[in-house]
């Protein structure tokens, strides 16, 4: 189980069974291994998963005369027993691979929709590498590894794959300075917060932020408040020993009429007849009528919740 080292990466190939599960099993990880120009043509394939993602440009494909992929960072995904060929031959090419098989993983590919047999360009081929380095790192670091961790690495690379080509998310990490914003909202829950505050924590202009902020996180800053503050309520009032007054404090709001009115626009019910169910809580904002906060479009033109007295819409400007 020695690991074959290259100039620019490596590759490895585990014994047989090294798992000893059904669910889940490596049979080998390459990582930014180079090759010599050449066409590797497997008819039959190899018995297992193949996913790869290419470097450099190559021909890929499941049959004889693979067709050209234009780009890099090219993934490919054979399933079992279907024809392997890809190669470069005219000039070397740099690829990173894992052979696996499993029940789990069966299911991991069906459920993430990733293309199967069909060449796709990955914007960001490090998550992949990634998560092939971590693997590596279980497989050899211990004498059995664990099977779940591994399957879990899996997973999560290719979940992750999979919402980056539906659209829904990008390998990209939000920027630390809108996290940071992110993060005051969630420990500002009793004290006043304005958009200026926030924007500031972003070190950013107003408008700005407001676009940037909704582009990270799917809803504007004052949307993520006031939805952080009114779950928070919610959470409060399964402490019987704290008034509603004092949830709504604890929430931020010095009104408590205020307080209960964006609690029902949020919920569907009051305070207190949300503390009154017995059976736990429904958090999820209410379905119909006129008071319903929006998560998505164009935004209410909504204040910082608080003391209704002290709002100002020039503090939460409509972004």
């Amino acid at each position: 189980m020695k690991a074959i080292s290259h100039t620019s990466g490596f590759k490895h190939f585990f014994a047989p069974n090294v798992l000893k599960s059904a669910d889940i099993e490596i049979h080998g990880i390459g990582v930014r291994e180079w090759m010599p120009p050449c066409m590797v043509e497997r008819p039959h394939g190899t018995g297992d998963h193949l996913i790869m993602v290419f470097h450099q440009p190559v021909a890929v494909g499941s049959r004889p005369g693979p067709k050209p992929v234009e780009g890099t960072d090219a993934m490919m995904i054979w399933p079992p027993g279907r024809g392997q060929y890809y190669g470069n031959r005219t000039a070397r090419f740099c690829h990173t691979w894992i052979h696996c098989e499993g029940r789990r993983l069966d299911r991991i590919l069906r459920r993430a929709g990733l293309p199967v047999l069909k060449p796709f360009l990955l914007p960001d081929a490090s998550l992949f590498q990634q998560c092939l380095l971590d693997i590596h790192a279980e497989m050899v670091a211990y004498a059995r590894p664990d099977t779940v961790i591994v399957g879990n690495l899996i997973e999560n690379c290719i979940r992750r794959l999979g919402r980056v080509l539906r659209g829904k998310g990008s390998i990209a990490p939000v920027p630390e300075n809108l996290l940071a914003a992110r993060r005051l909202i969630g420990s500002a829950s009793a004290r006043p917060l304005t958009l200026s505050d926030l924007a500031s924590a972003a070190g950013m202009s107003a408008p700005y932020f407001c676009s940037s902020f909704k582009k990270a996180f799917g809803l504007p800053p004052v949307e993520c408040l006031i939805q952080h503050r009114m779950h928070h309520a919610a959470h409060l009032l399964t402490n019987r020993n704290l008034t509603i007054s004092e949830v709504a404090a604890q929430a931020g709001y010095d009104d408590l009429f205020h307080f209960s009115k964006m609690f029902k626009k949020r919920f569907g019910v009051s305070p207190r007849e949300m503390r009154k169910r017995r059976a736990g809580f429904d958090l999820a904002p209410a379905a119909t009528g006129a008071g319903r906060v929006r998560a998505s479009g164009r935004s209410p033109r909504l204040r910082e919740p608080g003391n209704a007295a002290n709002d100002s819409a020039s503090q939460w400007p409509t972004c």
